[in-house]
Order: C-alpha cells, then structure tokens, then sequence
C-alpha cells in the first residue's frame, strides 16, 4: 500500500505520540522505583517510651525520660526528634536523640534515651505527642503523627500537674490579708478639716468613733459659727 503525504504525516505524528506516552511511563514507573526504594532506606522507629508519664510542677525544672527504638538498613541514622504540644496548642516542647544517646545497639538497629525537660511555666494539663520523626543522614525521613504513634500502641499523653504550693501562690494575695475596718482607715488627706478630739466634751468616750466625728462636726458648727462664713 502506498501512502500518500498526508497519510504518512498524520502516521508519523500517532508514532511520535505513542513514543512519547512511552516515555512518560518509563519516567513515572522510574520515579515510583526510586520513591519506593527511598521509603524503604528510610529510618524506622520500631518503639517510643517515656517514664514517668506523670509530671508535679514546682519552683525548678522536672523531666521526664524518653527512649526509643529505632532502625535504619544502612546504619546511617542520624536523630530522632520528639514534639510535644501543651492542651491549649500555645506551647511546645522537644528533645532530639542523636548518636550520642545511644544506649544499646548501633546504627541499624539500636535503643536511644533522652531526658525532656519542663519549667515551672508550663502549661499544667494534658501534654501530648504530636509527632515522632526519625532521619538518616541521606536525608530520608520517617514522620509518625500522634495518631499513628498511639496507632502502635506507643503513649502519647504526659500529664503536668501543678504543685500545691504553686496553687497556693497563685491565688490572690488579698485573701491572706485581714480586711480593714472603718476604725482602721487612715484620714483623708486633702480638703479635710482636722478638728480637736476635746470638743467631744465627754462624747470620745463612747467608743463609737463615727458618731463621735459626726458630734465633732456638729459642736463645731455651734461652737465655731465663724467657719460658716468663710
């Protein structure tokens, strides 16, 4: 059969596009592989712990202990970092283990501990884990949400407590302060009339400071009628 020009152009074009389908599969089938051979070099973290899971805040720091298990097919793990968030998501707190904390195995497969630290201000509640995440030195990661950490049964909740001394001080001071009494407040100091306690003429003695300074005022008056023009 013989094709005429305009046969064999509209052939060459639905060859050149079959080539070029072709070709974008082998690069996607490409990139899933190395994807996939990615994922698999990446660290896995195989445990998480942390003790005591129960936490008293005082005037110092208090910390917990943290450790986990964790393993890489090349032994070129590289750290392994632990977040916390506080229950109002205002506050945060991680620890990072790296080679140094080392406490059994190697690089391919070993146990790592950490000491995580809380001040007196943190937030007191509910702490919980709000994710785990594990590199090599390559650069591959493994990151596990808090979902899927509790998903492996790892804990993912520490409870900070406020000591009873800390909530003692945080109530208001006025309540270890005895109220004062009208006897006990101080004079005015502006615009007032400072009168002789003498001119009671045997009403001071009544103890009734109140209605004395009232018949203070009063024999003033009578006394005094002057005051009344100035």
């Amino acid at each position: 059969m013989i094709l005429n020009g305009r046969a064999k152009s509209i052939l060459g074009l639905i060859i050149g596009l079959m080539l070029i389908a072709f070709s974008l599969q082998c690069a996607l089938a490409a990139s899933q592989a190395s994807h996939n051979t990615a994922n698999s070099a990446s660290p896995r973290i195989l445990g998480f712990n942390f003790s005591p899971q129960e936490l008293i805040l005082n005037d110092g720091s208090v910390q917990t202990v943290l450790q986990a298990h964790a393993a890489d097919d090349k032994g070129d793990f590289s750290s392994l970092e632990a977040v916390f968030v506080s229950p109002s998501k205002n506050q945060t707190n991680a620890a990072i283990m790296v080679s140094a904390n080392l406490i059994s195995g190697d690089g391919k497969n070993g146990s790592y501990s950490v000491n995580l630290s809380f001040s007196s201000s943190s937030e007191a509640g509910n702490w919980t884990v709000d994710h785990l995440i594990a590199c090599d030195w390559p650069g591959n990661c493994k990151r596990l949400n808090g979902t899927a950490a509790q998903a492996l049964g790892f804990p993912t909740r520490l409870v900070l407590k406020k000591s009873a001394q800390n909530e003692n001080s945080s109530q208001d001071s006025s309540q270890n302060q005895p109220l004062l009494e009208a006897d006990d407040m101080p004079p005015a100091q502006n615009n007032s009339i400072y009168l002789d306690p003498n001119e009671l003429r045997g009403w001071a003695s009544t103890g009734k400071k109140f209605a004395a300074q009232r018949k203070i005022i009063i024999n003033s008056v009578f006394n005094r009628p002057s005051i009344c023009w100035t």
